[in-house]
């Protein structure tokens, strides 16, 4: 996985570059390399990108060429996969809860794999994409991580059954069960665990004339960000999680859904400093991007991801101090980080770099007081 500081993006790279701050600059290289990685160490395994994490053009293309499928959740997620005409066998519907119009679009495209966690939720499918293949997503306990689906999201385990059994009667195929332990999961035990408490549900659906052909082991796969540099690395979680899923009554089918895992240690940002500005004791930097336009992650939301940050320029005789961070607009939660080391002397003008912001950066930025997203390069 990460770490700490990409040495594809050093400071004298990038101090090279001529594009206006701020801007987004991905590794093709990067992206190819963690999407083998997630083939090598579930071997066999059919990867399908969370586009939520990441849907650029751009990197979608990266990874269409490569052979990857996508995990999509709506229909506007659909039309840019329509664009690079990704066909319908490399896509699944992956939310569990979703509007009629989308599934019907979804069933007209071809696509043929829905998520679901409910009763009603197998009726709005049978009747409108008939025959497909549905797979039940089970609740997960997610306390290991970092921002939590729980509450919204899964079945209890006691409903998977009666849901699979429904969806067979209104001439649907139950193809598997998904399950997604949260995003930023730092447990390299928490996908085992769940496959150890599916054994006997996998074992009873075979019992009562249901055998499955997947497991979808979703996402959750962290990164090695400033906030949680003791995450486990992906061979840990795949070692682990492999032991059990082959104590599993059959064999089914692995699929993943990594998302922030493909593509959070891909990127930078380049931001410049608009201000410096002492308060009560404090320095703040003000940047040219913030949480809204970039960085929406570092506003506490179940859990804060800090992103090591580094200046452009090396440190000076000066020496270092801590900085408070904050973005450009005129909202108060638009704050960064406060404990940023950097050059002391460092002043309007000055660039600095955000690194592993691949991820749930560019897909939640708004255009709060006008700002406008940063371009986005690639290399």
């Amino acid at each position: 996985m990460a770490n700490a500081v990409n040495n594809e993006f050093d400071s004298k790279s990038l101090e090279s570059l001529s594009y206006k701050t701020p801007f987004f600059l991905f590794s093709k290289k990067k992206i190819l390399q963690n999407f083998h990685e997630f083939k090598k160490l579930f071997p066999n395994s059919t990867i399908h990108y969370a586009m939520k994490a990441n849907s650029e053009p751009e990197i979608l293309q990266i990874l269409f060429d490569t052979g990857c499928g996508f995990e999509v959740a709506s229909k506007y997620e659909l039309d840019m996969l329509k664009k690079i005409k990704v066909p319908a066998q490399k896509i699944i519907y992956g939310t569990s809860v979703k509007p009629a119009d989308h599934i019907k679009e979804f069933f007209e495209y071809g696509v043929n794999r829905f998520a679901l966690d409910s009763l009603p939720e197998v009726e709005k499918i049978a009747a409108l994409a008939p025959g497909s293949k549905v797979y039940v997503r089970a609740l997960a306990n997610d306390s290991g991580s970092v921002f939590k689906f729980s509450e919204k999201f899964g079945t209890d385990q006691a409903s998977i059954i009666p849901i699979l059994t429904r969806a067979k009667e209104l001439g649907l195929r139950p193809y598997g069960i998904s399950f997604h332990v949260g995003s930023q999961a730092s447990d390299p035990q928490a996908w085992a665990n769940v496959i150890i408490s599916l054994r006997s549900i996998i074992q009873d659906l075979k019992k009562a004339g249901i055998t499955l052909d997947v497991l979808n082991l979703g996402g959750g796969y962290p990164c090695r960000y400033a906030s949680s540099a003791s995450v486990p690395t992906l061979k840990e979680i795949a070692e682990i999680t492999l032991k059990q899923y082959r104590k599993l009554p059959y064999k089914l089918k692995l699929i993943l859904e990594p998302g922030r895992g493909i593509v959070a240690n891909t990127g930078v940002l380049i931001v410049s400093v608009i201000a410096r500005i002492e308060r009560r004791g404090s320095i703040w930097l003000f940047l040219d991007a913030g949480v809204y336009n970039g960085l929406f992650e570092t506003m506490a939301y179940q859990g804060s991801t800090r992103y090591t940050v580094t200046s452009m320029r090396p440190v000076g005789d000066s020496g270092e101090s801590l900085f408070e961070l904050a973005g450009p607009t005129g909202d108060s939660p638009d704050v960064i980080t406060r404990e940023a080391l950097l050059p002391q002397d460092i002043n309007v003008g000055d660039k600095l770099i955000f690194h592993d912001v691949g991820a749930y950066s560019l897909s939640v930025t708004s255009k709060f007081n006008g700002f406008p997203k940063p371009n986005i390069y690639c290399i």
